[in-house]
């Protein structure tokens, strides 16, 4: 199934007035090596909840700023909420890192930056995840999920810092107040499950299980806190609904949602036998 991403808005009109009004210099580096907006479209087209949500405005500035997506979807069970929350926020922080930037929690929420907690400080996108338990009107299975992203689509750094702060974002100032970091959310302790690892097979499980040679890959998460690992090798062979795999590479994180590929050190030649319904397909 081929999802459409939503996509930003257009650029916010005589929201404010820049030009001539900023001492702020030209080019201070704001563009984000990896985009939180992106890996927040990677992540919702995980799973049919997830992408069957809507773009939702809950800003307080109009026209709505170009830099602020808002969405909200139903999500499946009470359970699958608070796994997909803690999911989101591991991304956030992996996005975060990969950028070089660090997490500040202020009033208005967690933000990115870089030069965290000095004059040079410049913020690089914000995220945020909650769900309510009132949800019982609006979705049949499961609490309502909301996420926020704010980050630069590409304006000028100083209509971005500007913008920034007019969202929410404070600037570092010897009097600013931060906030405790938010509690942790629950993290799954079971292994995720790929596509199909519900028991049943896919059209997907029966490619990979009769086709030797297929580059196939497995996430499993061993534990609370850990963001778990997935292993990528070739089909050697198949048996009794099990597929034996020749793992070559072993990367942190699941591959189909992190934000860039982390290599862990992996044996030269190790196999991995598991059921069919366990392997996902990347080839790429």
């Amino acid at each position: 199934m081929q999802h459409t991403p939503y996509r930003i808005g257009i650029f916010m009109a005589g929201f404010l007035v820049l030009t001539g009004c900023s001492s702020l210099p030209r080019s201070l580096g704001f563009g984000n090596t990896y985009s939180m907006y992106g890996t927040t479209q990677e992540f919702l087209s995980e799973s049919e909840a997830r992408i069957n949500g809507a773009v939702i405005d809950q800003g307080r500035y109009y026209p709505k700023s170009a830099y602020s997506y808002t969405y909200r979807y139903c999500s499946a069970a009470p359970e699958q909420a608070r796994e997909d929350i803690a999911e989101y926020q591991n991304l956030a922080k992996q996005v975060c890192d990969a950028n070089g930037g660090n997490m500040v929690h202020l009033q208005s929420g967690s933000w990115c930056v870089a030069e965290a907690n000095t004059e040079a400080e410049r913020p690089l996108f914000f995220a945020a995840i909650n769900s309510t338990e009132q949800w019982a009107d609006l979705c049949l299975d499961g609490p309502f999920v909301t996420l926020k992203v704010i980050e630069n689509d590409g304006a000028p750094d100083n209509e971005w810092y500007l913008s920034a702060m007019a969202l929410g974002y404070q600037p570092y100032t010897i009097d600013r107040e931060l906030v405790d970091v938010p509690p942790e959310t629950i993290i799954q302790t079971e292994a995720a499950k790929a596509p199909g690892s519900n028991g049943t097979w896919t059209a997907e499980s029966e490619h990979i299980y009769t086709s030797i040679g297929e580059r196939v890959c497995l996430f499993e998460k061993p534990g609370r806190g850990n963001l778990g690992y997935t292993y990528r090798g070739t089909v050697q062979n198949s048996a009794n609904g099990k597929v034996r795999v020749l793992i070559t590479e072993k990367f942190r994180g699941d591959i189909r949602t992190a934000p860039y590929l982390e290599p862990l050190e992996w044996h030269n030649e190790a196999y991995i036998t598991a059921n069919a319904s366990s392997w996902f397909v990347c080839s790429t």
